[in-house]
């Protein structure tokens, strides 16, 4: 007999996991439009493994990361994050504004010239991740391991007996 997990049913877990790190990462939120984005989901699943993709909006590996701003005085400040990926305004075109207009013209010049400094959140959604499945799994598990011993040993003799 064999234990089969259905890798659908800790989706919603996982998801929480990965929002909770984005949560304590010190990172603001204005809109939620980041944390609502993230997502977990199956992407490979067989009898020896399960894949799963985490799943957010573009600027949420910006702020992981962070971005070189366009002057000198704003660069160097890339790959803190979990994927060590550099990236920076080039200089090379004019800022453009912000539509939803959240932000105002003063914030945006700043973000342009300086850049973002990273505020690594990934790496701890993934530790978040694979600890909280870990203990979903291990709990989930042992009801039905327990059940299977119980049953294999009375398949076989019928009867427990102790001999002290």
């Amino acid at each position: 007999m064999m234990i089969i997990e259905n890798p659908q049913v800790y989706q919603t877990l996982v998801t929480a996991g990965a929002r909770m790190a984005l949560e304590n990462s010190g990172i603001q939120r204005q809109t939620g439009n980041l944390i609502n984005s993230i997502e977990v989901e199956v992407i490979q699943e067989d009898e020896d493994n399960t894949a799963y993709r985490l799943s957010f909006n573009d600027y949420g590996l910006y702020l992981d990361e962070g971005v070189d701003g366009a002057s000198p005085e704003g660069r160097g400040k890339t790959a803190g994050g979990a994927q060590g990926l550099q990236f920076r305004f080039s200089g090379r075109f004019k800022m453009i504004g912000d539509p939803s207009g959240r932000l105002d013209w003063g914030a945006r010049v700043n973000i342009y010239k300086l850049g973002i400094k990273p505020r690594p959140w990934i790496y701890n959604a993934i530790t978040n991740i694979v600890d909280s499945m870990t203990i979903a799994i291990e709990n989930d598990l042992a009801p039905e391991i327990e059940t299977l011993i119980v049953e294999a040993v009375k398949a076989n003799t019928g009867k427990i007996t102790f001999e002290i």
